[in-house]
């Protein structure tokens, strides 16, 4: 007889690794303490960052009481709207009392109000705009001729608690003209210097002509020259200009005798901008006047705000570097399609250099944003002066509200980080790329 042997089936061995309970894992935790006090180091160093402006922010909510007792956060309400008539602001403060119609937001000051015989006979609208309580009156009015005919919009609201500052803030020292102003300056500044840059640095990138890196190196030394020695120059030199667009034109158009053809000219541009509301902008009126010769203001106007930072060294160099690491390739291949210098650069260079473009951009803006020296130099009057001299007039004459102040400097940011947010990831690929090759 043999011996019974015993073999283990395949298919039974295949069904037990099947159902065999998983062997648990656990996953091994390896802490780098390098890394732990550098993400430390980092987080402390975004909190003092970051620290001012939130003070900024919790400033500009307070009263001026809580400031003074150096509250961190504010105790008032942030926003409280009411809706109003125009009789209802043109009442005295005495006849709200005598009524006993005392609105709701001035009760917290009603014994003020009672004791004071000086508030007592200001009216609700007089009250709101000069007493520092976190009042501010908000007048909504949409001014469009067509749009009016199906929607009017006229309101008219007060205001009350720690967002009120920005309205207060808005409405004081010509706050609002001087924010328009640095808008309208930036806008002009940007659009004028990038194209110059985007052009002088195409030239010095992909131009070969005689003394091209000479003429490069003397350029980008002028970066060196401090700002401050350049000043009474640049001053001298547009007021000269102010000068002969302002005296000595006006007297040469006298002098050839054109008076005819030059109202024959300035007429229909002058009736033009008028008909599309645009006589006032940028003082386009007053050069194309009809009842006189051309003039053209340069002091005290946006022109010696803009002209003298029409070229930037540092924007024609930083998209100099950017252009030079363009393939030779796209340009051979760009002629033998027939194109042109201006053809390749709108059309092929352009597009591909969009963040180092961005880059230039936001310079651009947060230098002319942030402009005080020049503009006190050139400008006499409220208006042309940027948002800076409106910083300015708050510490001169409403530095001890310290809210209004801060709620300004709000203000003020906001278009800056609102621009960098927008272009936050192109800035970050110009930066980064630039001057690399490969």
């Amino acid at each position: 007889m043999g011996s019974a042997t015993t073999t283990s089936s395949p298919i039974a061995a295949t069904d037990a690794t099947l159902y065999a309970a998983p062997r648990r894992r656990f996953p091994i935790v390896r802490i780098n303490i390098f890394r732990l006090l550098v993400y430390a180091l980092l987080t402390a160093g975004a909190f003092v960052f970051v620290l001012p402006f939130l003070w900024m922010v919790s400033t500009s909510l307070q009263k001026q009481g809580d400031i003074v007792r150096g509250r961190a956060l504010p105790s008032q309400q942030l926003l409280s709207v009411t809706a109003v008539e125009e009789r209802d602001l043109q009442r005295t403060l005495q006849d709200y009392l005598d009524a006993g119609e005392i609105p709701p937001y001035l009760q917290d000051v009603r014994d003020q109000v009672e004791s004071s015989k000086l508030k007592r006979g200001m009216t609700l609208d007089e009250y709101t705009r000069t007493q520092r309580y976190g009042f501010a009156v908000l007048h909504l009015k949409l001014d469009l001729p067509l749009l009016n005919k199906i929607w009017k919009l006229d309101k008219l609201y007060v205001l009350q608690g720690g967002l009120a500052h920005y309205v207060e803030a808005w409405d004081e020292s010509n706050f609002s003209r001087y924010f328009f102003n640095s808008v309208k300056i930036a806008t002009l500044t940007i659009i004028a210097q990038t194209v110059t840059s985007i052009l002088a640095a195409y030239a010095f990138a992909r131009i070969r002509f005689p003394g091209n890196n000479l003429l490069f190196s003397i350029f980008l030394a002028t970066i060196f020259i401090p700002t401050m020695v350049v000043l009474i120059p640049n001053r001298n030199t547009v007021k000269s200009l102010d000068g002969f667009f302002t005296e000595s034109f006006p007297q040469m158009q006298d002098d050839w005798g054109i008076t005819d053809a030059r109202k024959a000219i300035a007429e229909p541009i002058h009736d033009a901008l008028e008909a599309m509301g645009l006589d006032e902008f940028l003082g386009l009126g007053k050069l194309f006047e009809v009842h006189g010769p051309f003039s053209w203001a340069w002091m005290d106007s946006w022109p010696a705000l803009v002209f003298p930072f029409l070229a930037s060294t540092f924007s024609i160099f930083l998209l100099r570097q950017f252009f030079m690491q363009i393939p030779t390739e796209l340009w051979d291949s760009a002629r033998i399609d027939g194109a042109g210098h201006f053809r390749f650069l709108f059309q092929i260079v352009v597009p591909i250099s969009r963040a180092a473009i961005v880059t230039v951009v936001i310079f651009t803006f947060i230098g002319t944003w942030n402009a005080l020296d020049w503009p006190l130099l050139v400008t006499f009057t409220d208006r042309w002066r940027p948002i800076s001299y409106g910083l300015f007039a708050f510490t001169t004459e409403a530095g001890s509200h310290l809210n209004l102040l801060m709620a300004g400097s709000v203000i003020t940011l906001v278009p800056v980080l609102l621009i960098y947010f927008l272009a936050q990831k192109q800035f970050t690929e110009g930066i980064a790329t630039t001057g690399l090759k490969g």
